[in-house]
């Protein structure tokens, strides 16, 4: 056969073997459509809170209280001898009167003194360490730093950054083992299919062989088939995320409007979503090949 012969006779395979199986084809377009569409919903989600993520401070601070009524001068001073300190990022001076109206807003106290006399709080000064500092690192810096002159007291808090790696590490776990078992169960579901369209056109495979065909031109059938089916279940998949992310959407709002903000999971980019289907429709393709040439070889193997 010519080059344009051998792949519309393929084509013709494809749509008549569907045609034959529509109950086996759907089956398995349904299958792997739903078993794509959960980690497909997943990626929204993380996508879609991967900025409101990344403005959580995550990295590790330590509250400086100075001495009461603290000269201009030795404030100066004393921010820069911290900013001397090697794993210090980020000095922020927090004035004693914004200090003490966000302590009373925070406990929920309404401030009718105007009184400056009343504020027991000193200025603070706030130090921004390297996000990747361990808890000893940070408690030996604490203690550098309250060490100098001006400075009354350190407040600090490491014990949820073990916290935060060990959740970290948990959902980095869950996240590989979910993986592998949305891959393996998609790998069953397009062997199966392909093995069942194989049993019932195992005479048709049969002759293919004994009329000298080449395992490529009687393969290209089944991996046409593979590669449409995963395709399709790919873009199914999209649609149905798609319509359980505006799902959640309408209850995130709700949660939103209690809170005064706005929680929204926005879509994935076409990028992902372009890369998603080819790289599905590639996979079926490869495993409906695979599956195949094995059965051509167990034919060779009985002639």
């Amino acid at each position: 056969m010519s080059f344009m012969s051998s792949r519309s006779w393929a084509l013709q395979q494809v749509l008549r073997s569907i045609r034959n199986a529509k109950g086996v084809f759907f089956l398995a377009l349904m299958l792997a459509s739903f078993s794509l569409t959960i980690p497909v919903f997943v990626a929204s989600v993380v996508y879609g809170l991967y900025e409101p993520m990344r403005a959580v401070p995550v990295a590790p601070e330590i509250t400086v209280f100075t001495y009461m009524d603290l000269p201009d001068a030795q404030m100066n001073n004393l921010r820069e001898r911290i900013g001397r300190h090697e794993h210090v990022m980020k000095i922020t001076t927090i004035d004693k009167e914004e200090a003490y109206k966000s302590l009373n807003e925070n406990l929920g106290i309404k401030q009718v003194s105007k009184d400056k006399s009343s504020n027991p709080l000193p200025d603070l000064i706030i130090v921004t360490l390297d996000t990747n500092l361990s808890p000893a690192d940070i408690e030996k810096t604490a203690k550098n730093i309250e060490k100098l002159k001006g400075v009354s007291v350190v407040a600090y808090d490491s014990t949820w950054l073990t916290k935060l790696d060990a959740v970290s590490q948990a959902v980095y776990s869950l996240g590989a083992v979910f993986a592998v078992i949305t891959l393996i169960l998609i790998v069953c579901v397009i062997t199966a299919s392909v093995k069942l369209a194989a049993e019932t056109q195992k005479t048709e495979l049969q002759l293919l062989y004994l009329f000298g065909a080449v395992p490529s031109f009687t393969v290209r059938p089944y991996a046409w088939r593979g590669f449409l089916t995963m395709g399709l279940a790919a873009v199914f998949a999209l649609m149905l995320s798609s319509f359980a992310t505006r799902y959640l959407n309408k209850a995130l709002l709700t949660v939103g409007e209690q809170y005064g903000t706005e929680l929204f999971i926005s879509g994935l980019p076409w990028e992902f979503n372009a890369g998603f289907i080819g790289f599905c429709a590639m996979l079926g393709g490869l495993i409906a090949s695979i599956i195949t040439r094995r059965a051509i070889a167990k034919i060779e193997q009985l002639n």
